[in-house]
C-alpha cells in the first residue's frame, strides 16, 4: 500500500509537469478546461503521497499542492464557464427558471 500511495505521488508530479511543459512548447492552450483539471488531479495526487508517511516537513508541500488544486479548481470552473456548453446550459437553466410558476 505504501508503494502505491507513493507511486500516486510521483504520478501526480508527473500531471503537474508534463501540463507545464505542454503549455510551454504551445502542445495545449493554458485556458481550456484540461490544462487546469490534469493539474488539479496532479495536486491532489501528490497530496496522497506526501499525506502517505506525514512529518512536520511535508507542511509546505502540503499547503502548496492545497494553494495548487484550489487554483486549479478555480481556473477550471472558469475555462469551463468560457464553453458553448456552458452557455447553453446556464440558458436553458435561466429559461427553465423563468417559466417557473414559483
Amino acid at each position: 500500500m505504501e508503494a502505491l500511495l507513493s507511486f500516486a505521488g510521483i504520478v501526480g508530479a508527473v500531471c503537474c509537469v508534463a501540463m507545464y511543459a505542454a503549455v510551454s512548447f504551445g502542445k495545449i492552450n493554458a485556458e481550456k478546461p484540461l490544462f487546469f483539471l490534469v493539474n488539479g488531479v496532479g495536486a491532489g495526487l501528490i497530496l496522497i503521497g506526501a499525506a502517505q508517511e506525514f512529518d512536520i516537513g511535508d507542511l509546505g508541500t502540503i499547503a502548496q499542492e492545497l494553494i495548487w488544486a484550489a487554483i486549479s479548481l478555480y481556473g477550471a470552473a472558469r475555462a469551463y464557464a468560457k464553453t458553448p456548453a456552458w452557455r447553453q446550459a446556464m440558458e436553458r437553466w435561466t429559461n427553465a427558471v423563468a417559466s417557473s410558476p414559483l
